[in-house]
């Protein structure tokens, strides 16, 4: 029964009586599915739950709701259901009414006839059937007329390619409402990798819809699939089609081709999943026509896009051609060239290898990889360019690499788009990343590959497109080019390096060369311009300076010239057979007494050795130079060994001491020409750096070998390897007369020691013996009187030189051997002036100028710089940090002597200066000042600005009461010292609390609190109370006093107001004070007129900082200029008044 019921319309009958319900249903039960309501409310909650109702039939007289007004609600809501109205009236205008609103189909007149009542009802339910049809109809053109329209939009809309493919497959799968629709665009005959999905159930995250794209394949015709379980194309074909059919439970399907100019675009697939679904002719005309649409729309697109990626790959060429023009950092230009690569071809990896068929493992200079982070080892093959970027290293040798060894084969691009269908061809990628796809295209050079791009997809299988292979293999042409232009800049780079550094390694040399011409030059010319001004001889002091600096100028010319005998080829030895003991000993001998004097201990360990071919005028340079290096760099307390034995056909030399070492990273250069140990201003010992390369020179000159071992701060040693025989020696240089020991050119080699040792006691004893001069007055002038000066320079005989020129002009001089002595021996001595060398151990000239002016106490004191360096930049340097005077070496006295007096004259000159400044800072400023704040205004720790200026102040105005009475029973005169000893008496009270006297006016005193000094309102009102006070008490002590002598006691009285007020100096050049102008001083004075005699009378801005205990409210005041009443308050002179903040 309810079977036939779902076949049949449905009616429904609304009456408010049972009887007219029964009798309905009775007549239409056999012909409609009749449902039942007795009012108009119960009818619409049936309509709502049983949807496809065809007619209703309605009485018009119901309680609740007339059935006027229950059909014209579902007029409005369901449009579609034919109406019928019962109606028992007569009025025709009711009835009008009644069928207009409900757009009634027809009307019945109770009582009704049956056979009527029927064929009206089933003309209406005709009427429905016809309606509905119809609207279905309209439904599917509408339907086709959007799909259309959407899909003609979408083809003139702006959309990029893969928006037209994704607005098809959704526009299409909701249009036809199926379950799931899936579109796969095919390229030059092949389908792509990515698919565009429809769903018209919302999927999971987890739902995998890759095997989706299995139920698509290639067709160039409309194939329509009603059932899918028995359907050829799907159980004849591969398992995977019929596991993927499976697993979405596709019941029917439409697999539509896109196609244009005969060209397969895309192919569409519309799924039914669930249930079966009829396929009508009209549904498959229908998606023909879209499809056409949509083919046009994507051939259109994919011709724009072909466009786009030709144009882009153009501008991708052209970003990294600027960015190998612009850089000339090899790691930003193949960093740039991996990201910019990587990016436009939308891969997950790309990355750029350096390497030859001859390396062992490629090297990686460029990383475009999102989801790679640092972290992982390094190859020690990858260079600085991989270092600084932490790249991931190799783990695969190129010749275990398959991909590569093709690349060397073909030269040509490898292309694999499905790794998993290639597993001969699997390699441990550059990264922990398995690939599914993998482009790598070869870097060439000169026909040879020096390098590769590889491009990577992770999860997916990829069809590598031509264009995109065209574009990698322009982009690897680029990146070649790249890497020639890298290494040839960093070939250059070096060179320019290397040349830089063998500029300033000549520029320290000649610096450091002409340091020791030109004070050897200044210890020699400069004695003797003096003598020959004077008329004089030498004496033996001046005369032993200048033949030690003879010497020492000697060996340094001599060392130039065998360096450029070696150069140049010209420098012929002469070999004799020599007994290699004999020699060393002697050269040991003539140390001895220098060591003794150091303090140091020289040990020999020589031992006999067969007999050694030497040119002893040459080699006799090698032992002096490392002996002489021996002793400078050893501290007194310390020992030298000197060994020599016989080792098989050779003798060892060994020269070894325990003094400062050399760091590790300084050994490597030691032998190099204009090298030392340290180079810059405050180097710890003198030098040209020829020593050393010259001791290497000679000693391969011998074909010897040379080597050096060191601890640094434990010593080192000097190994020299001689051979025996003569057999190693060019016959034309070898004579068998036996080598003379000569002693004559140790003067000249040691004249370096006898400087040296100058420095150990010379300078403490000078110090000593000018303490004992000074003591004895033995100088021209008085000790007290003379100028003190200080001479700093490692040299001692610069130093006793300069000395005594200035000694005998009557200076006391102190000495210091380096600039860290020089600065403690300031601080201790406070002298007058400072001559002081550039070039010094441990602390320069230039640093002790600086120290000099950081220091407050010293940062005045006069420095003339003397130096060898006679560039402009070391001038300007100099300068620059204070240097008040320049001399370059080689100076005379007289130069010298000018320089001292003028820079004497000049700071006594700013002394006095300085000192006239001072006192009229402190005559002007101590007029109205505290005392305090004078004192740090003339020293330049306060600073005043005097200008004119509205400020926050407090003022205090005070009178004596009674004054003028007395002064008229006492002489002028006495009344001008009384007059005066009050004024200075509250002078002091002011002062002594921090406050300014503005004037003076008869008895009457004018004081204000917060300038020029700033001062908080609280801080302002704290002194003036305390002034106030301060200036009774003096008072009182005054008038004891003062009756003492007959005079009356007087009366004081106080007024205090706090406000603004403009301060600073007024008047001219002629004339000018400072004081204060403004209301403020108005009120204060009009305040203490009306204060009583021996009281303080504040306002209420000064009230408002004290506390209420320590006041008494006073009547208010309508006071003299002022507008408004002033409230006031009485304050104890002669208590301690605490202050509190409002």
């Amino acid at each position: 029964m309810k079977s036939r019921d779902v076949n049949k319309q449905k009616l429904l009958v609304v009456d408010d009586e049972p009887d007219n319900l029964d009798l309905l249903y009775r007549t239409f039960h056999r012909e409609f599915n009749v449902l039942r309501a007795e009012n108009g409310p119960a009818a619409l909650e049936i309509l709502s739950k049983e949807g496809d109702v065809a007619v209703i039939i309605s009485d018009q007289r119901m309680p609740m709701m007339s059935g006027t007004e229950f059909l014209s609600l579902t007029a409005t809501q369901y449009p579609d259901i034919i109406r019928i109205i019962l109606t028992g009236y007569t009025d025709v205008e009711d009835l009008v009414e009644a069928i207009n609103a409900g757009k009634v189909f027809k009307y019945v007149t109770k009582p009704w006839d049956d056979e009527e009542l029927k064929r009206v009802v089933r003309q209406a339910a005709d009427t429905h059937n016809v309606l509905k049809a119809r609207t279905q109809e309209l439904r599917r053109t509408l339907r086709r007329e959007l799909l259309l329209n959407a899909v003609t939009n979408t083809i003139r809309s702006a959309l990029s390619y893969r928006q037209i493919l994704q607005t098809i497959v959704e526009t299409v799968g909701s249009m036809f409402e199926v379950s799931c629709a899936i579109l796969r665009p095919f390229q030059e005959g092949q389908s792509d990798n990515e698919g565009f999905v429809y769903w018209q159930a919302p999927q999971t995250a987890e739902f995998n819809q890759d095997p989706l794209f299995q139920t698509i394949w290639k067709t160039h015709q409309v194939e329509v699939i009603q059932d899918a379980t028995i359907d050829d194309l799907i159980q004849s074909q591969s398992s995977q089609r019929q596991q993927a059919y499976q697993a979405a439970d596709i019941r029917s399907s439409l697999i539509v081709p896109l196609i244009c100019q005969q060209e397969l675009m895309a192919v569409l697939a519309l799924h039914q999943c669930g249930e079966f679904r009829q396929w009508q002719q009209d549904e498959v005309e229908l998606i023909s026509m879209v499809a056409d649409q949509a083919a046009l729309a994507l051939s259109q697109a994919y011709a724009y896009e072909q466009v786009r990626a030709l144009a882009k790959r153009e501008a991708l060429i052209n970003t990294i051609t600027t960015a190998i023009r612009s850089s000339l950092d090899p790691q930003e230009i193949f960093a740039a060239i991996t990201q910019q690569l990587g990016q436009a071809l939308q891969v997950d990896g790309c990355a750029l290898s350096l390497w030859t068929e001859n390396d062992e493992f490629v090297q990686l200079v460029g990383l475009h990889d999102p989801n790679w982070q640092p972290g992982n080892a390094i190859a020690p093959e990858i260079s600085k360019l991989s270092l600084e970027r932490s790249l991931p290293r190799s783990e695969t040798p190129i010749k275990g690499n398959p991909v590569l060894k093709q690349l060397l084969v073909s030269q040509q691009p490898v292309v694999l788009e499905d790794l998993s269908q290639h597993p001969e061809m699997h390699v441990g990628e550059m990264v922990h990343t398995p690939a599914r796809a993998l482009l790598v295209v070869p870097l060439i050079s000169d026909g040879k590959i020096i390098g590769s791009i590889s491009l990577r997809q992770n999860q997916h299988t990829r069809l590598w497109k031509t264009s995109e292979i065209q574009l990698a293999q322009s982009v690897a042409a680029q990146a070649a080019i790249a890497v020639q232009q890298s290494r040839l800049y960093q070939k250059t780079r070096q060179q320019a390096e290397q040349l830089l550094e063998l500029d300033r390694q000549k520029t320290e040399f000649f610096q450091n060369i002409s340091h020791e011409f030109r004070t050897p030059l200044t210890l020699m010319v400069g004695p003797l311009e003096s003598a020959t001004a004077q008329q004089e001889g030498l004496t033996y002091d001046e005369a032993a300076i200048a033949l030690r600096n003879s010497r020492r100028l000697l060996r340094l010319v001599n060392q130039l010239l065998d360096l450029q005998r070696l150069d140049a080829g010209r420098m012929q030895p002469s070999f004799r057979p020599c007994d290699l003991e004999a020699v060393v000993s002697q050269v040991v001998d003539s140390f001895r007494p220098y060591c003794e004097k150091k303090g140091l201990t020289l040990l020999t360990q020589l031992s006999p050795c067969p007999s050694t071919y030497l040119d002893l005028e040459k080699f006799d340079k090698v032992l002096y130079n490392l002996l002489s290096n021996a002793m400078k760099f050893t501290p007194a307390g310390k020992q030298i060994t000197i060994v020599a034995r016989s080792e098989g056909e050779h003798c060892l030399l060994q020269v070894i001491d325990t003094g400062i070492g050399i760091l590790p990273d300084q050994i490597p250069y030691l032998f190099e020409r204009f090298r030392q140990a340290e180079g810059s201003a405050n180097r710890s010992y003198e030098g040209t750096g020829l020593g050393l390369a010259l001791v290497k020179e000679l000693v391969e000159l011998h074909k010897g070998q040379i080597t050096v071992e060191s601890v640094y701060g434990a010593g080192t040693t000097f190994s020299i390897w001689l051979q025996t025989g003569s057999a190693h020696l060019a016959p034309e240089h070898v004579t068998e007369d036996q080598a003379e020991l000569q002693s004559s050119r140790a003067a000249v080699e040691l004249a370096d020691l006898e400087i040296e040792l100058q420095n150990n006691s010379e300078s403490s004893l000078l110090n000593s013996e000018l303490e004992d001069s000074i003591q004895n007055s033995k100088f021209k002038i008085q000790a007290s009187d003379a100028s003190q000066i200080l001479v700093v320079d490692d040299n001692p005989d610069l130093r006793s030189y300069v000395s005594g020129i200035l000694r005998k002009q009557g200076y006391q001089v102190w000495t210091a051997r380096n600039g860290a002595e020089g600065f403690q021996e300031a601080q201790t001595r406070r002298p007058h002036l400072i001559v002081t060398d550039l070039m010094m151990p441990i602390v320069s000239g230039l640093d002790l100028i600086r120290m000099i002016r950081q220091d407050d106490a010293l940062k005045g004191t006069p420095i003339v710089l003397l130096t060898a360096k006679a560039d402009e930049d070391t001038r300007i340097e100099g300068a620059e940090l204070g240097a008040d005077a320049y001399l370059s070496k080689p100076f005379n006295d007289r130069e010298l002597l000018a320089e001292v007096r003028n820079l004497l004259a000049l700071k006594a000159n700013e002394q006095r200066v300085a000192q006239l400044n001072t006192y009229l800072t402190e005559s002007v400023l101590k007029r109205f000042l505290p005392p305090a704040l004078v004192q740090r205004a003339a020293k330049g720790e306060l600073l005043l600005d005097l200008r004119p200026e509205p400020r926050m102040i407090t003022v205090l105005f005070s009178d004596i009461v009674g004054f003028t009475q007395l002064s008229n029973t006492l002489r002028s005169r006495r009344v001008a010292e009384l007059l005066n000893e009050y004024l200075a008496s509250m002078t002091r009270a002011v002062f002594e609390n921090g406050g300014t006297v503005d004037k003076f006016m008869g008895d009457a005193i004018l004081a204000i609190f917060g300038a020029p000094e700033e001062l908080t309102p609280n801080e302002q009102v704290r002194r003036a109370i305390a002034a106030a006070r301060q200036m009774y008490r003096s008072l009182d002590e005054l008038n004891d006093r003062w009756q003492a002598q007959g005079i009356s006691r007087v009366q004081f009285r106080c007024g205090i107001h706090q406000g603004t007020a403009v301060v600073g100096m007024f008047g001219g050049e002629e004339r000018a004070d400072y004081t204060a102008i403004g209301p403020s001083v108005n009120i204060a004075s009009r305040i203490q007129e009306a204060a009583e005699p021996n009281c303080i009378l504040v306002s209420a801005a000064v009230a408002d900082y004290l506390d209420e205990s320590a006041i008494t409210k006073v009547s208010p005041l309508e006071l003299k200029g002022i507008d408004e009443t002033v409230l006031t308050f009485s304050v104890n002179p002669y208590l301690d008044v605490p202050c509190r903040l409002p």
